[in-house]
C-alpha cells in the first residue's frame, strides 16, 4: 500500500509542478514592431539634385606656401521627402566621394576643367570641404561613414539640411593657373 500511496502522491506532485511550469511558460507575449522603408530622401540642389558652388577667382600668387586657403564659401545640402524620425531611424548619414589622386590626400578634391574647354587645369591646389563651424575638420572624400548626420524631421512637409564651407587649399609650394573645378558625390545612408 505504501508503494501505491507513493505513486499517487508522486503523480499528484508532478501534475501540480507541470501546471505551475505551464503557467510560467505562458506568462506573456513579446510583440516586435517596426517598419521597412524605401529610401526616399532627395537632394534639393540648384539644378535638380545637383548644385554648383562658385568658389571665386584667385591669383596664383596668393598661394605662397603649402596649406594656404581661400575665403570660405558657405553652402548647404538640403534633403526633402525623407522618412519621419523614429526610434529606429533618428537621422540619416551623408558620405562623400570624389577624385583625390592628384592631391594625394582624401581631404582635398582634385581640380580639373569641368566648365571650360581648351585650357589645362590648375595644379597645386584642391578643394577642401568642412562642416560649418568646424573649419579645421575636413570632410574625407573616400566614402567614410560617421562624418555627417542629419536629424530627420517630425513633419513630412519639412526639409532637413547640413551646412558646409568649401575653399581652395594649396597642397604644393608651386600653384599653376588654370580652371579649378571639382566634383563631389554625396550619398545618403539610412542606418
Amino acid at each position: 500500500m505504501d508503494f501505491r500511496k507513493n505513486i499517487i502522491t508522486g503523480f499528484a506532485f508532478a501534475t501540480l509542478s507541470l501546471n505551475a511550469f505551464a503557467a510560467e511558460m505562458n506568462a506573456g507575449t513579446i510583440h516586435f514592431t517596426g517598419e521597412i522603408i524605401e529610401p526616399s530622401c532627395t537632394i534639393q540642389g540648384t539644378d535638380g539634385s545637383d548644385s554648383t558652388i562658385p568658389l571665386g577667382t584667385y591669383p596664383k600668387s596668393q598661394f605662397t606656401a603649402v596649406g594656404v586657403e581661400t575665403t570660405l564659401m558657405p553652402f548647404a545640402i538640403t534633403l526633402a521627402n525623407c522618412p519621419l524620425r523614429s526610434d529606429g531611424l533618428p537621422a540619416v548619414q551623408l558620405t562623400f566621394n570624389g577624385p583625390t589622386t592628384l592631391t594625394k590626400t582624401n581631404t582635398l578634391l582634385d581640380v580639373s576643367k569641368i566648365t571650360t574647354t581648351g585650357e589645362i587645369a590648375a595644379t597645386g591646389v584642391g578643394v577642401a570641404v568642412s562642416p560649418a563651424g568646424k573649419n579645421d575638420q575636413f570632410i574625407t572624400m573616400d566614402g567614410a561613414e560617421g562624418q555627417v548626420y542629419i536629424e530627420l524631421a517630425t513633419k513630412s512637409s519639412d526639409t532637413i539640411k547640413a551646412d558646409f564651407n568649401a575653399r581652395y587649399k594649396s597642397f604644393a609650394t608651386t600653384v599653376t593657373a588654370g580652371p579649378a573645378d571639382a566634383d563631389m558625390t554625396v550619398n545618403i545612408l539610412y542606418r
